[in-house]
C-alpha cells in the first residue's frame, strides 16, 4: 500500500521497538469504551485495528472513498464510514467516548488546526478522551537533520557556487511547537506521552540502520521507559492526551 511505502519502511531492527510504540498506543485507551471515532485512518495498520478491538462501536472518518473501503475490508461492515473532513464532523457534541487521530493534524493547514483539534474535543463526551499523533517540530532528529543540511549547503556553495533546488514534500505539512497544545486546556486536561523517536524517512536520512539502528531503538526502548517527560521534548512523535473536562 502506498502509506506502507512511504511512511513506515524503516531498517529491520526498528519492528522490536514499534511493538513497544503499539504498546503505548493502546494503553493511551486505558479505561474507555463505547463509542470510537477514528479520524482520518488512512489505510488502518495494525494499531489503529488493536484499539478498535477495544470499543463496541467504531465510526471511520476519512476524505478519502479508497481510506474507508480498505477500513472497511479490514473491520467488517457492521461498522460505520463517514466521508467527511475532520474540520466537521457530522456527528452531535458528546457523541464519541473517545476519538483517534494519528498523523492527520500536521497535514491540516495551520490556521486551521486548532479548529480541527476543537471539532475532535466537542465529539468527544465529557471525561472523554482524544489521542492524537503530532509531530514535534524541535525534535533532536530534526536539528540534527536541520544541522546536516546546513553543513551541505556550505559544501554545495563553495563546490559549486549554486545550489540545486529540491522537489518540495508530496504533503502539506505543518507542525507547531508542542507548547501550542496549551490552549486547549480550557477544555481538556492535557497530557503528552513518547510516541515514537524519529520517522522512516528521518531513519533513512541520518543513516541509521544496521548495527547502528540496533543502538539506536534499544537505547530509546531503555531511555523513554525512565524518562518520558524528556523524551516527548526530544523525539520526533509525541502523543497528545486531551481528557475532556
Amino acid at each position: 500500500m502506498g502509506e506502507e511505502v512511504l511512511f513506515r519502511r524503516f531498517s529491520s531492527h526498528f519492528y522490536a521497538y514499534q511493538d513497544l510504540v503499539d504498546r503505548r498506543t493502546t494503553n493511551c485507551f486505558s479505561g474507555i469504551t463505547g463509542r470510537l471515532l477514528i479520524a482520518g485512518g488512512g489505510d488502518l495498520p495494525g494499531a489503529h485495528t488493536k484499539i478498535a478491538g477495544r470499543f463496541s462501536s467504531i465510526c471511520c472518518l476519512d476524505i478519502s472513498q479508497k481510506a474507508l473501503d480498505i477500513s472497511k475490508e479490514i473491520l467488517g461492515g457492521k461498522e460505520e464510514y463517514v466521508l467527511a473532513s475532520i474540520l466537521d464532523i457530522q456527528k452531535p457534541a458528546n457523541f464519541f467516548d473517545a476519538a483517534f487521530c494519528a498523523h492527520v493534524i500536521y497535514h491540516i493547514d495551520k490556521r486551521l488546526q486548532s479548529k480541527a483539534v476543537r471539532e475532535l474535543v466537542r465529539a468527544i463526551r465529557p471525561s472523554g478522551r482524544a489521542v492524537i499523533i503530532y509531530s514535534n517540530p524541535h525534535s533532536l532528529p530534526e536539528s540534527i537533520l536541520r544541522l546536516k543540511s546546513r553543513l551541505s549547503f556550505i559544501r554545495r556553495l563553495q563546490n559549486h557556487g549554486a545550489i540545486r533546488t529540491e522537489g518540495g514534500p508530496p504533503l502539506y505539512f505543518h507542525a507547531h511547537p508542542l507548547e501550542w497544545w496549551s490552549q486547549f486546556r480550557d477544555e481538556c486536561d492535557v497530557d503528552f506521552v513518547p510516541w515514537s523517536v524519529m520517522g522512516a524517512d528521518q531513519e533513512r536520512r541520518l543513516f541509521i540502520n544496521g548495527w547502528r539502528a540496533w543502538s539506536v531503538y534499544r537505547f530509546c526502548s531503555w531511555y523513554e521507559k525512565r524518562y518520558p517527560k524528556t523524551a516527548v521534548k526530544y523525539w520526533s512523535y509525541p502523543v497528545i492526551i486531551l481528557n475532556k473536562n
